[in-house]
């Protein structure tokens, strides 16, 4: 869901680690894919086309776990002036489990893990599997469950709208599929009832759908005003701080995500920070039972 994918977004760069480094102008592997299209067809109506990404949620989680990917995972920590202090590489399997990813830790800076190290990231690869897999099994047996959740989702789906601008629609074409591109900017007139709303109320941006598979197959923003967590005093990201995020048409079948990077400068507590973030994903497979996974085997 875009409301959704904006909140995680916020919460790995402000949360999990806040703070990644100061804007950058970098370019993605994608951006010399993405062309204009002079294209006459009508454009479809931006807020009912969104309304159907997420009743299309379901049916894209069911296609989405039948796969597993390799995800690679960059992060550096940077000096005022940019440069690069230090970096960290993760290598990792990855399980999608409804709208979840169950990670499974294999390497650190090129090096497989070993030893105890590795037992304790197998365990805690397989608790976490089966949390997802148990959540996912009672929600689908829970019908008051799942009209519950669509409620909320509806919800959230309905403040976004409210909260966002969207603006100069027009036909593109990404990976060689036809998709809708609009900019997408705050509202100055909505008045934001949760913290979450105030957050994404400051984020402008691009997005692009893929509208035959009413999918997210791109979505680029940054923050247009600095973002405080209790008042400041817990942690804050800097204006400007700003991130991508991609998918690849897998088997022709399911957008799958590809790549991910994030820029921010920030602060947790006292603690001032500045990272960049860099996600691949790569290798994507069926999911078979019984693959694999060094001392583990992947659950059924």
């Amino acid at each position: 869901m875009v409301r959704v994918t904006l909140a995680i977004v916020f919460l790995i760069a402000a949360c999990a680690h806040v703070s990644r480094s100061s804007p950058q102008q970098t370019e993605t592997p994608l951006q010399a894919e993405r062309q204009p299209r002079a294209d006459t067809r009508p454009l479809p109506d931006i807020p009912t086309l969104l309304r159907d990404i997420v009743k299309n949620q379901q049916a894209l989680e069911d296609l989405r776990r039948q796969y597993t990917s390799h995800l690679s995972e960059e992060q550096d920590k940077v000096d005022s002036d940019g440069k690069v202090k230090s970096r960290e590489t993760k290598d990792y399997d990855v399980f999608y489990i409804g709208d979840e990813q169950a990670l499974h830790l294999l390497a650190k800076d090129s090096k497989p893990l070993t030893g105890g190290e590795k037992q304790n990231e197998d365990d805690k690869f397989n608790k976490q599997y089966d949390k997802l897999k148990k959540q996912q099994a009672e929600l689908a047996a829970d019908p008051k469950k799942q009209a519950k959740k669509q409620e909320e989702d509806e919800a959230d789906l309905s403040d976004f709208l409210r909260a966002e601008l969207f603006t100069n629609p027009r036909r593109e074409t990404f990976r060689g599929h036809d998709v809708i591109a609009f900019d997408v900017n705050g509202n100055p007139d909505y008045k934001p009832k949760k913290r979450i709303d105030s957050i994404i109320q400051k984020l402008s941006g691009t997005m692009w759908v893929d509208e035959d598979a009413r999918e997210i197959v791109r979505l680029e923003a940054r923050f247009t005003d600095t973002v405080k967590i209790g008042g400041g005093l817990v942690a804050s990201l800097a204006k400007g701080s700003n991130f991508v995020f991609e998918q690849d048409k897998i088997n022709d079948e399911v957008w799958l995500p590809s790549y991910a990077e994030v820029h921010a400068n920030g602060r947790i507590v006292f603690v001032r920070l500045k990272q960049n973030f860099i996600d691949r994903f790569s290798d994507y497979k069926k999911f078979r039972s019984g693959v694999s996974l060094g001392a583990t085997t992947a659950p059924n």
